[in-house]
């Protein structure tokens, strides 16, 4: 598995394996915002990508044109963007779980 360690500035030194869904999601989430700002992502990306569609129907990016170009790209159904207005994603979700952010007026 080649890895682009260009996405891990945060981690030192960045992981060579994906062993987990979790661990897998976080790259492609890392891949799909760094295409969001322009950044291409490298072919080896994209052909690991093609085996991942249980990542990506799992775990929806769906405010991510990167995410919705690998699922075009890939053929596999569309999903919907997102028709929030206003509101961020981590709002929403603490709502419907019915909690609130104790740290929100620092937002």
């Amino acid at each position: 598995m080649i890895l682009d360690h260009s996405v891990y500035p945060d981690i030192n030194p960045p992981p060579d394996d994906l062993p987990t869904i979790e661990d897998r999601m976080d790259y492609v989430h890392r891949i799909c915002s760094a295409f969001d700002f322009g950044i291409f992502p490298e072919e080896t990306d994209w052909e690991l990508f093609a085996g991942w569609k249980e990542v990506f129907d799992r775990f929806r990016m769906t405010d991510s044109p990167g995410w919705h170009a690998f699922r075009s790209w890939y053929g596999w159904e569309p999903v919907p963007p997102s028709q929030r207005l206003g509101a961020p994603a981590w709002k929403d979700a603490d709502l419907h779980e019915g909690r609130t952010d104790p740290c929100e007026h620092m937002v």
